[in-house]
């Protein structure tokens, strides 16, 4: 057996620089088929506000990966002052935060690998929310796949309280602090407004979405999957929810079930 050699290679990797909110420079890494097509289908991967384009346990190269094997192209991305981009969470509001979704959207689909008719975004927790709340700016967007989305602020916020997450930085009057990374108080009052119920109007009704979550999830509760339910009973979108036992926030690839459920659901979208 050959030692430090990657075996059965079915991808090629390529990181990619981007200038995001006018100036800020950031990473990300492009997966693609190693075959001989020009452009395939793109599925975005969005991280959350404790986690950058790796992903918790490297979920996110493994998703990546996984998409790559099946034929579909992958970009995992920095958003800013998270992983290997400029500035720090504090520096940047909400606001910034849905800019820079839209702004990564729009760099993807001018590039020549991206089949423009099928482009996918896969959100996790805060990446899953800022999609929700920006993709009625986004018609380029075939299907959109969620882990765990925050879809009431206030409820996130009594959530995080009950467990002690938030604390208010001592040393700077300015800075919150959730899970030990520093927030704007910009950032903060933003998340405090997110009401997804009053998003779905802006949402497509072409749009298929599939809701994943886990049922011993804490961080955000199960409750959130039952109020996005409850806000698309008057929508005709194609809409899929998915709940796994035994699983909390962090995306368990390999362990459950998720990683198939969610190949599968995004292979069958973009290639209708």
């Amino acid at each position: 057996m050959t030692i430090g050699v990657v075996s059965n290679k079915h991808e090629r990797r390529t990181m990619l620089t981007l200038t995001l909110l006018g100036n800020v420079t950031t990473f990300g890494i492009l997966h693609t088929p190693l075959n001989e097509q020009v452009s395939h289908p793109l599925v975005i991967i969005l991280h959350g506000l404790v986690s950058d384009k790796i992903g918790t346990q490297r979920t996110h190269v493994h998703l990546a990966e996984a998409l790559a094997e099946v034929g579909c192209a992958a970009l995992r991305i920095d958003l800013p002052g998270h992983g290997d981009s400029e500035g720090q969470p504090d520096d940047f509001s909400l606001e910034d935060y849905k800019t820079s979704i839209c702004e990564i959207v729009n760099y993807a689909y001018k590039q020549p690998y991206t089949d423009k008719t099928n482009l996918a975004i896969f959100g996790s927790s805060l990446g899953a929310t800022l999609t929700l709340l920006s993709i009625g700016l986004m018609p380029k967007i075939k299907a959109l796949a969620l882990w765990a989305p925050t879809i009431l602020g206030t409820l996130w916020v009594q959530d995080a309280q009950n467990q002690s997450i938030i604390s208010s930085s001592t040393s700077n009057s300015d800075n919150i602090h959730y899970a030990g990374i520093p927030l704007s108080k910009a950032f903060c009052s933003q998340f405090l407004e997110i009401d997804i119920s009053k998003q779905v109007v802006d949402i497509p009704e072409s749009l298929p979405i599939l809701h994943m979550h886990g049922e011993n999830d804490t961080l955000v509760s199960l409750n959130h999957q039952k109020l996005f339910a409850q806000a698309f009973k008057n929508k005709n979108n194609r809409l899929r929810l998915l709940s796994y036992p035994n699983v909390d926030h962090v995306l368990p690839l390999n362990s459950s079930s998720v990683l198939s459920d969610l190949i599968t659901w995004l292979i069958s979208e973009l290639s209708t």
